[in-house]
């Protein structure tokens, strides 16, 4: 299970608290912000803030890393369709 809670930032960066339950108590601050690239294309970098090394490493050792890259190789599919 993910929790979440959305921030509003200085526009266009959005930010969020995350925590998931194989790391309870432990919440990383992720930023995402988009550039426009200007010719019809939109960047996304996306930063996460942990408190420590070890929750980094944690974070990387529980196999997210490559969710979330199939996850982003999945939405470039959808919006290469529309």
């Amino acid at each position: 299970m993910l929790r979440s809670r959305l921030d509003s930032l200085a526009q266009p960066t959005l930010g969020m608290t995350f925590e998931w339950d194989g790391m309870p108590g432990h919440v990383a601050i992720n930023t995402m912000t988009l550039y426009d690239l200007g010719d019809g294309r939109t960047k996304l970098v996306t930063t996460s803030l942990f408190h420590t090394t070890g929750e980094r490493d944690g974070m990387l050792k529980s196999g997210m890393e490559v969710g979330m890259n199939r996850s982003y190789a999945a939405l470039d599919r959808v919006l290469a369709s529309l």
